[in-house]
């Protein structure tokens, strides 16, 4: 599975209510649609704190939750 481009929906599959970094990831509006996983883990504090240097592989990236918010509760990203 390294470096393979995945669909949003394989990897909301893969990582369930996780967060995931995701390299060159391919976005539409607001909306992710595929991307590399680079790193997941349940809480994003983690992913900052892992040090994955995203930078000598990937042009960009970007974090996705796979989860669903509840809609009532304020969400800090």
């Amino acid at each position: 599975m390294e470096n393979q481009v995945l669909s949003f929906e394989e990897i909301k599959k893969l990582f369930p209510n996780e967060w995931v970094l995701l390299g060159n990831p391919l976005i539409e509006q607001t909306k992710v649609l595929s991307g590399i996983p680079i790193y997941h883990a349940i809480d994003k504090r983690d992913i900052a704190a892992s040090g994955v240097n995203w930078r000598e592989n990937f042009e960009r990236a970007t974090m996705v939750f796979t989860g669903e918010f509840p809609k009532n509760r304020r969400i800090w990203l």
